[in-house]
């Protein structure tokens, strides 16, 4: 073995290593939630250049750091992928009690077991799907009864939904109008350019420049050069659709979630985004005798507004995440409401 065969090992091992922390830091900053994850993934690929500066230093031959630079490539994937599966599938809440809430006051009592059972089970939703936010309204009558937002409208800055919280409803705007809403003096609920829902708009014009999405995904967001502006302003929810990892695309908010890009509002007619409040919904309903409606962004359920003729009790769930069960949580909402107990 020649004197320079121990160099050769030392630089690369120091290459792959570097390679291995390389991609820890980009999924590291990219996956996670946590305030300072952009931080630590920016360190981590300090660390990484660092190494393979001093693997540089060493002066490899051709044959040399090609083969260090396939192996750190075939580890670094693999660590990147046990990283992004431990930190993006996270819980967001641990249990039903960490879920935080924000109310408005019912206007009787007698509901009030109703809104503990809509509680429960509106927390029990945010934990089994891994929601990000929810927001819940009921109304009967003429006006709305109750009125209470889950979990966070904005997951890094931990913003809370409230009843004001404004959310993009999708394929619902075709029944809720913007003329309708507006005579009936809706203030919380119209049309928003679509870029102010997803600022980094990630898909148009920029991803017709080659190269972008990697530039963007890789380099500019985890060192958090091109993160958005969070939260976002006028009481908008920050959307959220499942996870992807590579090509394998999901339907479950369970598997972690990514911030909505621009590509995903293709529901929203002319590049307007139709926003609104499960109170304005219900508000909506009660109004005009609306029936039952289903929204859909991004592929996935966001919103469910349901109506029962025989009880005279409207409920609106809202989500901001692609493929949520919101249909399923009316239906059980609009049962604990059908008769006060």
């Amino acid at each position: 073995m020649t004197a320079s065969a121990p160099n050769s090992v030392k630089a690369i091992m120091l290459l792959v290593l570097g390679l291995v922390i390389a991609a820890m830091g980009v999924y590291v900053a990219s996956a996670g939630d946590a305030p300072g994850a952009a931080v630590l993934g920016f360190v981590l690929m300090l660390v990484a250049i660092g190494l393979g500066v001093r693997a540089i230093r060493n002066r490899l031959s051709t044959r040399v750091w090609r083969a260090a630079i396939a192996i750190g490539v075939i580890v670094a994937g693999l660590a990147a992928f046990l990283t992004h599966g431990v930190s993006i599938t996270a819980p967001l809440f641990a249990q039903a009690p960490d879920v935080p809430s924000s109310s408005e006051a019912t206007s009787s009592p007698e509901w009030a077991t109703a809104i503990e059972r809509a509680q429960a089970a509106a927390r029990a939703a945010v934990i089994a799907q891994n929601l990000p936010g929810l927001s819940v309204a009921v109304g009967t009558g003429v006006d709305v009864i109750w009125a209470e937002g889950f979990g966070w409208r904005d997951v890094v800055t931990r913003t809370p939904v409230t009843p004001a919280t404004r959310f993009n409803i999708g394929t619902a705007a075709q029944v809720i109008t913007p003329a309708g809403a507006t005579s009936l003096g809706l203030r919380q609920t119209g049309t928003d350019p679509a870029t102010a829902w997803s600022p980094e708009h990630v898909g148009e014009p920029e991803e017709d420049f080659p190269g972008f999405t990697a530039i963007h995904d890789l380099i500019l967001r985890p060192i958090g050069i091109s993160a958005p502006r969070q939260p976002l302003p006028h009481d908008r929810a920050t959307f959220y659709v499942p996870a992807t990892f590579w090509h394998d695309v999901t339907t479950d908010p369970r598997r972690g979630r990514r911030l909505m890009y621009m590509r995903d509002l293709a529901c929203c007619a002319d590049g307007l985004a139709f926003a609104s409040t499960p109170s304005d919904v219900v508000r909506f309903a009660l109004a005009t005798h609306a029936g039952s409606v289903d929204g859909d962004l991004a592929g996935g359920r966001v919103m469910s507004l349901l109506t029962r003729p025989d009880s005279g009790v409207v409920v609106a769930v809202m989500s901001n995440i692609a493929f949520a069960h919101t249909t399923e949580l009316a239906r059980q909402i609009a049962d604990d409401f059908a008769t006060p107990r």
